[in-house]
């Protein structure tokens, strides 16, 4: 590749293009990866034809799926993955498994070979970790129930990426047998893998922390981006994938106490220009006639991914255990095609499994189900919002079957405390309640947790705290105290709202995320509202100020008024 006058002015286009993309995308709350595959496609050839040195500049972005996946590899937790228990393990297999299987038919259905039809089937199957993660952050919802269980279940779906790319280069070998193939890809990748482990869970982390210790930045940078290359280079020499290698070079390091974040916090500037780099050459393989001439091929796509995709997950979460809303609401955030396929769709044509075809409808199919996937998830969470709300037909089944049929708490109850949510946060309260002798029921609706002991003086119903006949199997008409700490904002205040209705005299403490949040629970009826961010903040100020010898009556005299100036600036916020 010689680096001329033409390659450069190419990459100035390119990054202007990216910039202007990016910063569009962002304004209409989309991912700027959105932005950079349309602005590719229009300055692309097959459009306005302003790059014309494709080959060149896609070699260069092959640098930037290096590091985007390796930087993809850093960022998963094994560790969460294990807490979210063996429900999301199996719904995320399983919908894994089940999207091949339908991809597959529609594969076959379109006349495609029965390899590309499995390569179909693997694109289809892989949703976008990143524009979700987007959208249950922008909701404020990556905390409550679906959202843990929708991260659970992309993280499976990340890790899925490793035999998928095996699997693919097993099939590109028709030299041999393809049970012979498939033997030879996993034992490449089983000592690629070990390989990895050895060295970088031993050597490479260790190394790194000495050049940290150091402090030598640039170092560590180089020493960073080396590692990643060179652990590349050994998956491509073993005949998988230099995308496979980057992938588990960030996974081993995602398992470091701090290493593999400080390498992730570097090397980000660095992945996020190659990957913009990458993603407009994606943007430049979208062609107009493309369109044309295969719109119901890609029709096919875009309705398989989203119909397809949300009702797997949904079903398969319930069969699984947890309650319709949640299953529905998990469900709504499955519905694109990630970026993840970008790579299964280049890898089975660079391999010759797959026609060239299957690139391209890859990428007009993911920008469109990306570009969706806000719309999809407020839209559906609007409308089991009104139907939980307002029709009791419809609230009972989203809120699992009634109550009384299955809950057993003890009528005769009286000044007892309610808890709403069981995890870090209300398991802690129950605990100290029961070691107090005092009476208490908790509320949750996480399937998980249903086997957990709540003390001697404790009872756990399973459902939603948010449901009034929940509450009422609760016991809540005769509480003295309803504590919620549920993650979720909407249910929190649906949940205070139900409560104060069945019980005006209660105490009520509940438990805001973000500041618009404390507003809104007072107006609806909790006598208290904790404000977990300026908690921390108050409490920072006091020990600092104690450490530097206020006086105690001075000290609390301080920390009592910025409690009330923070309060009053939230408030001030959220009415701006």
């Amino acid at each position: 590749m010689e680096f001329g006058t033409d390659l450069l002015d190419d990459i100035v286009i390119i990054f202007i293009a990216a910039a202007v993309g990016g910063l569009a995308a962002r304004l209409i709350r989309l991912p700027p990866l959105i932005g950079y595959l349309v602005v590719g496609a229009v300055v692309g050839p097959q459009a306005l034809g302003l790059v014309t040195n494709i080959t060149d500049v896609q070699t260069l972005a092959e640098l930037g799926v290096i590091l985007l996946l390796f930087a993809v590899g850093v960022e998963i937790s094994i560790a969460e993955l294990r807490q979210v228990g063996w429900r999301v393990l199996v719904a995320g297999g399983g919908q894994i498994v089940l999207t091949v299987g339908i991809g597959y038919g529609i594969g076959a259905a379109l006349g495609w070979s029965p390899r590309q039809s499995l390569a179909a089937g693997m694109v289809l199957s892989l949703s976008s970790t990143m524009v979700a993660l987007k959208t249950l952050n922008d909701r404020g919802e990556v905390g409550a129930l679906h959202g843990r269980v929708a991260t659970g279940i992309l993280i499976m779906q990340d890790l899925a990426f490793v035999p998928m790319i095996a699997i693919l280069v097993a099939l590109g070998d028709e030299s041999g047998s393809l049970a012979a193939g498939l033997a030879l890809s996993a034992l490449k990748a089983a000592l690629v893998l070990g390989a990895v482990l050895l060295i970088g869970g031993f050597a490479a982390t260790r190394v790194l922390k000495r050049i940290a210790f150091v402090g030598a930045r640039e170092s560590f940078i180089i020493t960073v981006v080396a590692a990643t290359l060179a652990t590349a280079a050994l998956t491509e020499w073993a005949g998988l994938s230099a995308a496979l290698g980057a992938f588990l070079a960030g996974l081993v390091l995602s398992e470091s106490d701090w290493a593999g974040k400080r390498a992730l916090s570097e090397v980000i500037p660095v992945r996020d220009i190659f990957a913009a780099l990458f993603f407009v050459s994606l943007g430049m393989l979208a062609d107009a006639q493309f369109l044309v001439d295969h719109v119901w091929e890609v029709v096919l796509f875009i309705a398989a991914a989203i119909i397809a995709k949300m009702v797997l997950t949904t079903a398969l979460t319930r069969a699984l255990g947890y309650l319709p809303s949640t299953s529905l609401r998990t469900g709504l955030f499955m519905v694109q095609i990630g970026e993840f396929s970008f790579i299964i769709a280049g890898t089975a044509v660079a391999i010759g499994i797959a026609d060239s075809t299957l690139l391209p409808l890859t990428i007009m199919a993911a920008v469109v189900t990306m570009g969706l996937t806000p719309g999809i998830a407020g839209a559906g969470s609007r409308v089991l919002d009104a139907l939980q709300t307002k029709s009791s037909r419809w609230g009972r089944y989203l809120n699992g079957k009634d109550p009384t049929e299955s809950a057993s708490v003890d009528t005769a109850l009286r000044g007892h405390v309610v808890i709403a949510g069981y995890g870090r946060v209300g398991s802690f309260i129950a605990a100290e309640l029961d070691r107090l002798g005092t009476p208490h029921v908790v509320i949750d609706f996480d399937p998980a947790r249903m086997n957990q002991r709540v003390g001697a003086y404790g009872n756990l119903l399973y459902g939603d705290a948010a449901n009034e006949a929940m509450l009422k199997v609760a016991g809540i008409q005769n509480a003295r105290l309803f504590i919620v700490a549920l993650p979720d904002p909407v249910s929190t205040i649906v949940a205070v709202q139900c409560a104060r209705r069945l019980n005006p005299s209660m105490q009520i403490v509940g438990r805001a995320g973000r500041d618009q949040e404390v507003h809104a629970l007072r107006e609806t009826g909790a006598d208290a509202v904790v404000w977990p961010e300026l908690e921390a903040a108050i409490e920072m100020m006091r020990i600092s100020l104690q450490d530097i010898g206020v006086a105690e009556p001075e000290l609390m005299e301080l920390v009592d008024e910025a409690r009330v100036e923070l309060g009053e600036i939230g408030l001030e916020e959220e009415d701006r």
